[in-house]
């Protein structure tokens, strides 16, 4: 870990966490931490900003060499299969860019 000075800077917007970003956050709301202890905690924030994902195309996965992937055991069984719920015609083209955007972020993965 890197280490933290003892006296925070102000906090300056980055590329990824902006002001705008950071407010929605709504750091402090209660009031709780002394004011340094805020800019502690957005400095914190900066320095780690890769790591950290506002949307689902900036989430990444683990790496393989660390984690196995997860396999979920099942029982045997004979597949079951209900009727779709039908998508209302109003509402296809935001259901379709929903599922394609979460299909970029690799959230869903194509079947068949």
């Amino acid at each position: 870990l890197p280490p933290l000075p003892i006296r925070p800077p102000e906090f300056m917007p980055t590329k990824k966490i902006t002001e705008a970003r950071m407010t929605e956050l709504n750091v402090n709301s209660q009031g709780f931490l002394w004011p340094e202890e805020e800019k502690l905690f957005k400095h914190v924030m900066m320095l780690n900003e890769e790591g950290i994902a506002f949307e689902d195309v900036e989430r990444g996965t683990l790496k393989e060499s660390y984690f196995s992937p997860y396999i979920i055991p099942t029982v045997p069984h004979t597949p079951w299969e209900e009727k779709n719920i039908p998508i209302p015609p109003g509402l296809k083209d935001k259901v379709i860019a929903v599922l394609k955007l979460k299909m970029d972020a690799e959230v869903y993965e194509h079947s068949q």
